[in-house]
């Protein structure tokens, strides 16, 4: 089962973000767009996969995860599909809204994290890390180039199609989490009440979702235009999928570093230190474009990207409990909408105001840095809180 989770997260997000990373010079050359709008299309699959998230639990909770996974996984394929021979840009954009970013949210977003968290409850932390391997994203870039220039956007498209239609049996055999495990491990510091209501109420949780949407809009941004930025420099597009791919590989060591750090240091001190390295790798981006400064920059955002998810979810599931763990991470996801979404295509068209890439640079280091100081400053909150012995961490706070 935690084979299956890592199986789909990869095929899910390393297609969206290293498939249509990897496309935005070609979608704006083919639809004659601005470059905010050719990162429209990312942006467009991560809000609907964030709309779709407070629905995630009421859906596996009747339906199961096989069948969710499961119609999720022929969404998403479908998408690439329709995406690959979309005749305007209106087709492409719609294909990633409601076809692409649904069919994520219902196998490769929540789903891998309600899978491995329910078989491994006891090791959140080191299956989060592994469930969410980015393995795909590191190859995916460089074959996406490739193929794109001999054989042509619709082919590249096609052919993620069918890595979806490949998954689609492994999907149909996903088996349930035991559900005394979910209740063994149930977190002692969750609120009485799981209700949204009550959740919203809770001040760390708005503390958490201004984190988490800082340094996931960041990452998504990075993912987006790391590609213009290198060929602004100079680089070809070849050397920046290069770049792209070694941000994937980082990706991997990012994801496991973060699941062990989660055990050895917290989940808040290991968001902080992401919070950290992304501020780092745009500060090395603006002061140079040589290619020492992008490779760093580019592993440290791949790195820190990676590392944002497995320590948020063992934070949700360590205050709320890991029964909410789907419905919280639901919620905060349409929270951190106006950083998932907004922050890459605001970046692209703030860039073609500009004439560069300054400004860009100068707002998601001061960003970053907020997100690591919040995380850093809830870590030592909730340390206070514990040694007080205070009830009810997902309280008011």
């Amino acid at each position: 089962m935690l084979l299956r989770a890592t199986l789909a997260q990869n095929v899910g997000t390393g297609c969206a973000f290293g498939g249509l990373g990897v496309s935005v010079l070609t979608i704006q050359d083919r639809y004659n767009a601005s470059l905010g709008t050719s990162t429209l299309p990312l942006a467009l699959v991560v809000l609907s996969m964030t709309a779709f998230g407070p629905f995630i639990a009421m859906l596996v909770a009747r339906l199961g995860l096989r069948l969710v996974m499961s119609v999720g996984v022929t969404l998403s394929g479908a998408g690439y599909l329709a995406l690959g021979f979309a005749p305007s840009m209106p087709t492409a954009l719609a294909a990633c809204l409601f076809l692409i970013g649904p069919g994520i949210a219902l196998f490769a977003a929540l789903p891998p994290a309600i899978l491995a968290a329910g078989w491994f409850p006891e090791a959140q932390g080191r299956v989060m890390g592994i469930a969410y391997l980015p393995l795909l994203v590191t190859f995916i870039p460089m074959v996406g180039v490739d193929m794109i220039q001999r054989f042509g956007l619709a082919s590249f498209f096609t052919l993620l199609a069918a890595m979806h239609l490949a998954l689609l049996p492994l999907m149909l055999g996903v088996i349930e989490p035991p559900a005394e495990i979910m209740h063994d491990h149930n977190a002692t510091a969750a609120p009485a009440d799981g209700k949204a209501r009550v959740i919203l109420l809770s001040g760390i949780f708005w503390f958490v979702a201004l984190g988490d949407g800082i340094l996931n809009g960041t990452a998504i941004t990075g993912g987006g235009h790391m590609l213009p930025i290198v060929t602004e420099y100079g680089v070809s597009q070849e050397t920046g999928a290069v770049l792209l791919s070694l941000s994937g590989g980082a990706s991997i060591i990012g994801s496991l570093l973060a699941g062990y750090a989660c055990d050895r240091i917290g989940p808040t001190s290991t968001l902080g230190l992401a919070g950290t390295g992304f501020a780092l790798a745009w500060a090395l981006i603006a002061i140079s474009g040589g290619m020492l400064a992008l490779t760093i920059a580019a592993f440290l955002i791949g790195f820190c990207g990676a590392s944002v998810f497995p320590p948020i979810s063992v934070l949700v599931a360590t205050v709320f409990g890991i029964e909410r763990l789907p419905k919280v991470l639901g919620i905060l996801g349409i929270m951190t909408v106006p950083f998932t979404f907004a922050m890459s295509p605001a970046a692209g068209w703030l860039r073609d105001a500009s004439e560069n890439y300054n400004p860009v640079f100068g707002t998601l280091i001061a960003a970053s840095l907020i997100a690591a100081v919040t995380f850093f400053g809830m870590g030592q909150h909730l340390k206070r809180k514990s040694a007080n012995r205070l009830p009810e961490v997902g309280s008011k706070a």
